[in-house]
């Protein structure tokens, strides 16, 4: 096995990595640094390890700013006044009860705060402000002198609205990876998204009639982190495979959106996946035959046995369908559930043996690190301070469980439904580790 082929990066840190680098980012060298300084640590330490070294990097480039705030260097997005100002109103109001009390009887909505972790902080500040910008108007020309530095111009409200409305589709890609119904297919398909995007607002800045260098300068910077993490999928051939396998997509996705020299890559990649581990006889079970037909095969000397295997007709092997290059190039289909539900369907699983096992230990990878992170936090409290001792095989029953549960796989007797379906073995098994279990802790008192 090759670790660097089976790494699955979370799409939510790749998303807001890129909103890091639009905000902070002043040079590809600073944005490759900062991804050098954070390459050691996963999880929320990788946004403020990375969210700290461009922050150095930028309080550095500000000390060469000369007090009429002209950034030589585009420190990003954020270096601009308007979010400095932003930024500080935000704290103005939190600051102390009399400001939160003045706003809220004037406004009425707390602004929130940015912050290094909190995906989409930024974005979220901007919509209430834009929310509420009839009453924030009013309230900075009735409150001039105590706000002072923090009050926003013409211009500043100007360049807030193109970063609110360029942050929108960010947050909209980062609720669909973390919702229920997310797969490994969105992955790509999100990052073509944001991609064609960064794309559409360069041109738009570019155009001499609403031409504006820092936002052309902000967009290369997200771009950069964007593309060099797309360019990384490349060595992964299961988030290509993800994609080809969700029956809405397919190669017809691949061949609309993706250059032609990519096409052979990404689904030579999948089908190797395919022809190694999953294009495989499956082992089945032979159905009880007759006992006259039996008997004719139990005696190899019968002459009836003889012209019966002369007289046997030759069956076809039922594979055209279960291979995966007839599936990706078979016309995409709507589907009304997820692909993974598409391919756990009885249907499908009757109809592709071999190719369903491989979609659905694919498509039930989780795109982001939050769902283990959750399943981890569930583990913990299965495990109290009480039931330590609890055996590992248990811990993954309950926790087990407890996902079809939630997830309406399993409907408990209480509520009409059949509950557990449980095998005696498993049964047996099962009662025979917890009296281990309460052996371990009957030895422990």
């Amino acid at each position: 096995m090759t670790p660097k082929k089976r790494r699955i990066r979370c799409i939510g840190h790749i998303i807001n990595l890129s909103l890091q680098a639009f905000l902070l980012g002043s040079s590809n060298e600073a944005l490759v640094a900062a991804l050098e300084a954070a390459s050691e640590v996963t999880s929320e330490d990788l946004l403020i390890r990375f969210s700290q070294a461009l922050t150095t990097r930028r309080r550095r480039g500000r000390r060469r700013l000369s007090r009429s705030d002209v950034d030589e260097d585009y420190l990003g997005i954020e270096g601009i006044p308007a979010l400095r100002k932003l930024h500080g109103l935000a704290v103005w109001t939190r600051c102390s009860s009399l400001n939160s009390q003045l706003w809220d009887d004037e406004v009425g909505l707390r602004l929130g705060i940015d912050n290094e972790t909190r995906w989409s902080s930024w974005y979220h500040v901007l919509d209430k402000l834009f929310k509420k910008k009839a009453q924030i108007v009013q309230f900075m020309h009735e409150n001039e002198q105590i706000l002072g530095e923090n009050r926003l111009t013409a211009a500043d409200w100007d360049l807030l609205q193109k970063a609110y409305l360029f942050l929108q589709p960010f947050d909209g890609a980062t609720l669909c990876a973390e919702g229920n119904k997310a797969s490994l297919s969105q992955s790509l398909f999100l990052m073509d998204c944001l991609l064609s995007h960064y794309e559409n607002e360069k041109r738009h800045y570019s155009a001499p009639e609403t031409r504006d260098e820092r936002m052309l300068h902000a967009i290369d910077m997200g771009w950069f982190i964007m593309d060099k993490y797309y360019t990384m999928t490349e060595d992964v051939p299961v988030y290509s495979a993800a994609l080809l396998l969700d029956p809405s997509k397919r190669d017809a996705y691949i061949k609309q959106n993706w250059p032609g020299s990519w096409h052979d890559n990404a689904i030579g990649g999948a089908q190797e996946i395919w022809e190694e581990e999953y294009n495989i006889e499956l082992p089945t079970k032979p159905p009880a035959a007759p006992s006259a037909v039996a008997d004719i095969g139990e005696h190899e000397s019968n002459k009836l046995a003889q012209l019966a295997r002369n007289m046997k007709v030759k069956t076809a092997v039922l594979r055209s369908e279960d291979d995966f290059v007839t599936f990706i190039t078979a016309q995409p289909i709507e589907i009304d559930s997820t692909p993974l539900q598409w391919w756990c369907a009885s249907e499908q699983r009757r109809r592709y043996p071999r190719l369903s096992r491989m979609a659905i230990a694919i498509l039930s990878i989780s795109p982001e690190s939050s769902e283990p992170e959750r399943a981890f936090s569930g583990a913990r409290r299965t495990c109290s301070w009480d039931r330590l001792r609890i055996k590992c095989a248990n811990i993954e029953r309950v926790e087990c469980i407890g996902s079809w549960l939630r997830e309406g796989h399993i409907i408990p007797t209480s509520r009409g439904g059949f509950g557990l379906p449980m095998m005696f073995s498993a049964l047996k098994d099962n009662l025979t580790n917890s009296d281990d279990d309460l052996e371990d802790r009957e030895d422990i008192d």
